[in-house]
């Protein structure tokens, strides 16, 4: 809701070293974000109604193969045979 004065509160609350190292540990890794001009798409920006026109790994997280097969470039000439050496 919209008003038209500035309301502030303050409100009591306590947390714990950890959260604090790992509240500084994000600051710091968005701080070297920022000097590094890292700026990873963001859902919900620019298109808080469809996030997925900027997300880089369309489809992806919807386990839509379609999308992924839309969006997957493949060129020819790379070696993949390592991956069938990989072990989980």
């Amino acid at each position: 809701m919209r008003k038209r004065l500035v309301e502030v509160q303050y409100l009591r609350a306590t947390i714990t070293q950890e959260q604090r190292d790992s509240f500084g540990a994000m600051v710091a890794s968005t701080i070297r974000q920022i000097e590094t001009a890292q700026f990873p798409a963001r859902s919900g920006i620019r298109f808080p109604q469809n996030g997925c026109l900027s997300c880089p790994h369309l489809g992806l997280c919807l386990g839509k193969q379609d999308m992924v097969d839309a969006r997957l470039i493949r060129r020819p000439g790379g070696d993949l045979g390592w991956l069938d050496e990989l072990h989980y």
